[in-house]
């Protein structure tokens, strides 16, 4: 777990969610990526049911135009941490499917004012971090529930 520290705008939370952010497929990578993108399906397993989401403080903000439609459920409080750990991510990204929604990616977020550049040692080699207009936060999305094809159909590649 890595601990960022500072003051954090209100603003950024309503924003975050707002922006585009780098995704990756979460394959391929060395022992130590894979290691923690194991770790991070198996501690994110339990929201394939996005009630449980619901329940653990997670916030359903509808459909993102920005993700391809992708609807996004948001955990503020874990925002507001300036925390980053692979088993707890700041947002889920969901896909209508059926009479119901599927989980396809996390996503780690942490506000520029915790962390002015890039956490590049916090799952180093798995993607890149961006800022996006009007959103003033280092986002990454992981796409450990999906594969590249279904990413491909989504317009997420």
């Amino acid at each position: 777990m890595r601990r960022f520290v500072g003051a954090i705008p209100v603003a950024v939370a309503s924003l975050l969610i707002c922006g585009a952010s780098a995704t990756v497929h979460g394959d391929g990578q060395g022992p130590d990526e894979n290691r923690q993108l194991a770790l991070a399906r198996a501690a994110t397993a339990r929201f394939h049911n996005p009630a449980v989401a619901l329940a653990e403080h997670y916030v359903d903000l509808g459909p993102n135009p920005e993700e391809g439609g992708a609807i996004e459920y948001v955990n503020f409080d874990l925002i507001f941490s300036c925390t980053l750990d692979v088993e707890h991510p700041q947002a889920l990204r969901y896909v209508p499917s059926g009479n119901g929604l599927r989980l396809i990616a996390v996503e780690y977020a942490i506000p520029i004012p915790c962390s002015p550049t890039p956490p590049e040692d916090f799952l180093p080699g798995v993607g890149e971090w961006e800022t996006e207009p009007n959103a003033p936060a280092w986002m990454m999305a992981v796409y450990i529930w999906s594969g590249r094809s279904q990413q491909k159909a989504e317009g997420h590649d």
